[in-house]
């Protein structure tokens, strides 16, 4: 008869789970991860993991929302952190990319997969609504303040774009030569702000 755990005991050996499987991604790609390489790992028989997760979907699903809450998490404390708005800009970018960074299977799980809307859990599309929302607040904070002009959603997606395209670029070892990767980051983010800054004549 299988053991009744607690929601709290379910809760940890999910999480330790969600380490595994991020630590595959991590080493082969999201195309190598199985629930049967995650039960090897962790010496458990296949079957013992289907009482956590019943697919390999939903575990990706789990995944993801678990990691665009940890971003989120990030970005909001930076959001937080200082009430200039031209600091917390610049601070913003710089929690995204140590997120990136210092947790690369989380970020490839969340931008490198996609689910159709009808199959994602109501806990992954709070996780993206709340992570689209930490990407754009900041830019109408600003817009309202008078220091950018125009649409601030599509002057978040233009930041959001650049700077996930580099990320890209650098984890594919792309831009390990000069200019490097900080010194492009700055110069594409100087621009893109010139560009939305209001015309003062």
């Amino acid at each position: 008869m299988a053991v009744l755990l607690t929601d709290e005991q379910v809760h940890d050996v999910r999480e330790r789970i969600r380490q595994v499987a991020e630590r595959q991604i991590a080493a082969h790609g999201i195309a190598a991860l199985s629930l049967r390489s995650i039960a090897t790992e962790l010496g458990w028989t296949a079957a013992s993991l289907y009482r956590y997760f019943a697919s390999k979907a939903e575990l990706l699903d789990a995944l993801r929302a678990a990691a665009h809450n940890r971003f989120s998490d990030r970005i909001e404390a930076a959001h937080d952190s200082t009430d200039d708005l031209w600091e917390r800009s610049r601070a913003i970018g710089d929690a995204y990319v140590d997120f990136a960074m210092q947790e690369p299977a989380a970020y490839q799980v969340m931008f490198d997969y996609e689910q159709e809307e009808g199959e994602k859990s109501d806990d992954l599309r709070a996780a993206e609504r709340r992570s689209h929302l930490t990407l754009t607040t900041y830019v109408r904070e600003m817009a309202e303040a008078g220091l950018f002009e125009g649409d601030p959603d599509q002057i978040a997606h233009t930041y959001w774009a650049t700077i996930h395209g580099l990320i890209v670029l650098r984890m594919a070892g792309k831009l390990d030569a000069s200019p490097g990767f900080d010194t492009l980051r700055h110069a594409a983010m100087r621009l893109i702000t010139r560009g939305a800054r209001p015309d003062r004549g």
